[in-house]
């Protein structure tokens, strides 16, 4: 028996006699029934269970995978998007950091440039401070040696003085 009998198991479609069904057709059918029972019921009933059951579980299982393959789609989908905003926040991120690097550096070279330009005012000063006070002991070490020359003028003076009056006074002595 195959399908077609199971199908007409549940359907016979006995023709009509006088008083019902034909009932040469009824003991045909019932006895290729139970030959059938006694033989190949079991096999057939197994493999026609087994064809149904893979029957469901293919239907089920395409179910699955399309379901699993829309799901998929949607996370894709979803990763890009959170992909494409991760990226865009990343780089506004970056920006800002960028940006907030270049006012830190710039205001640091300004504060740089005010001390090193304070610096060099400070030391501008300094060396004119010095300069003067060069100026001023040059003018002293001028002064002390013009002060030393008179002196040593004052001295030869007072030492030709001193020699004459040693020399007249050793000529008196002779």
């Amino acid at each position: 028996m195959d399908w077609k009998d199971l199908d007409r198991l549940r359907n016979p479609g006995f023709g009509f006699g006088r008083r019902g069904y034909d009932r040469h057709e009824v003991d045909r059918f019932l006895e290729q029934l139970v030959d059938w029972l006694e033989t190949d019921a079991a096999r057939d009933l197994g493999h026609i269970a087994i064809t149904r059951k893979l029957e469901l579980v293919g239907k089920s299982t395409t179910h699955v995978l399309l379901a699993a393959e829309q799901e998929a789609e949607e996370l894709l989908t979803q990763a890009e998007a959170d992909i494409a905003e991760l990226r865009k926040q990343a780089q506004d991120d970056a920006s800002a950091v960028r940006a907030a690097a270049d006012e830190y550096a710039a205001k640091t070279r300004e504060e740089a440039n005010a001390e090193a330009s304070e610096t060099i005012e400070e030391g501008l000063r300094h060396r004119a401070r010095i300069d003067d006070e060069i100026k001023e002991l040059d003018a002293r070490r001028d002064a002390a040696l013009e002060r030393m020359e008179q002196l040593r003028g004052e001295l030869e003076a007072t030492m030709e003085g001193h020699r004459s009056t040693v020399s007249s006074s050793q000529g008196t002595l002779t």
